[in-house]
């Protein structure tokens, strides 16, 4: 019981400091935290592997119980963070990728390098049937 209290406190203080760091802007951090994380899941996998044992036969069931919640709760409010981290790295990935084509030599040069004359007219028909 004492190891799975322990690795719950030190993994809800991790999941603390990394949403701190988020929220504070400072994603390096972010990347130190991670093989913390790594390391505390084999530990929690270890800690838990008979959780009946520890949920109903222990006099500090209930104390684990609650912390096992608020665990789920920063695990939640990580998870959302993460995701909107993720979606905003593709966002300005996007918005990087349109704004180099908007800029590039798209269309300037041919394949093998040579400048390519400037017609404006030669991608345009005109319907001369009238």
């Amino acid at each position: 019981m004492a190891q799975a209290l322990s690795v719950v406190d030190r993994l809800s203080r991790v999941l603390r400091d990394e949403i701190a760091a988020i929220t504070g802007g400072r994603l390096a951090e972010v990347t130190e935290l991670y093989p913390q994380k790594s390391a505390l899941l084999a530990e929690v996998e270890e800690a838990f592997a008979v959780p009946r044992a520890l949920l109903e036969d222990h006099p500090q069931a209930g104390e684990l119980r609650e912390k096992l919640a608020e665990l789920r709760e920063l695990i939640a409010q990580d998870h959302a963070l993460l995701e909107k981290m993720t979606e905003a790295t593709g966002t300005i990935i996007q918005e990087l990728d349109r704004i180099r084509d908007r800029h590039s030599l798209s269309g300037t040069y041919g394949p093998n390098g040579e400048k390519r004359a400037k017609n404006p007219t030669s991608s345009q028909h005109f319907d001369q049937s009238l």
